[in-house]
């Protein structure tokens, strides 16, 4: 009986071993990855690109405005200063400073447009700032408890390891090669638990003479079904 208690018992450190390692990688994972702020990064990288190119769509049409005007002006002074007498020209100037008017006019619809594009694409950019201060904020925060989490489970970890050390010496070599083995092929389960006359792990119902060699025999028992070391408290 005591063979197989205390393979029992190193089953159950390894139990927990294994849920505590899967957890730390977890939560290595979790401290690495910082998904929610590369994502707020990208999306405030997209909006600053699109103010910088609405920004300059908006200067452009500006320039234009403003150039636009002043020929006008300059077309205008040369119509109305008197100096040019030709008929021909100046109805030449009076055609030429309409229809300036009208492109300005045309170019000022436009500049009015790219205005209220590049509002809309520094308000997006406002808010994307304001979300990737959220999301650092809030994965700081996440981080915090997960690395006290981390630090626990490290500490139960080396406790662990100690109390499995201490089991270790207690078992021969043969029984912890053949616990070994069996951890590999059956999923980390190498011994299971007698429950309600069954294997706690595949549900098989033993024998009354199954139970009874595990209950008297200091041997290693089987379960029938999946072939995993039996015990019973």
């Amino acid at each position: 009986m005591s063979k197989t208690l205390n393979l029992y018992r190193l089953q159950k450190l390894d139990s927990q071993i294994d849920k505590i390692k899967d957890r730390l990688n977890q939560i290595d994972k979790a401290l690495n990855s910082n998904l929610r702020v590369r994502r707020a990064k990208i999306v405030l990288i997209k909006a600053q690109k699109n103010v910088k190119t609405t920004r300059i769509k908006l200067n452009q049409i500006e320039d234009k405005v403003e150039g636009k005007r002043i020929k006008r002006k300059l077309v205008q002074t040369a119509l109305f200063g008197g100096k040019i007498k030709n008929p021909k020209e100046l109805q030449d100037l009076q055609m030429e400073t309409e229809a300036l008017k009208r492109y300005i006019n045309q170019l000022e619809d436009e500049q009015l447009e790219a205005m209220i594009e590049n509002e809309e694409a520094e308000k997006n950019e406002k808010q994307a700032e304001i979300a990737l201060k959220k999301a650092v904020a809030t994965t700081a925060e996440e981080n915090a408890s997960l690395l006290g989490e981390q630090g626990r489970l490290q500490d139960d970890m080396e406790r662990l390891l100690r109390e499995k050390e201490a089991v270790l010496g207690a078992i021969p070599y043969e029984d912890l090669t053949l616990y070994d083995r069996l951890r590999v092929e059956k999923r980390g389960i190498a011994v299971s638990e007698v429950s309600e006359g069954g294997c706690s792990t595949c549900g098989q119902a033993l024998t009354p003479a199954d139970q009874q060699s595990i209950r008297s025999s200091n041997q290693l028992v089987f379960c029938p079904s999946c072939g995993r070391i039996l015990f019973e408290k």
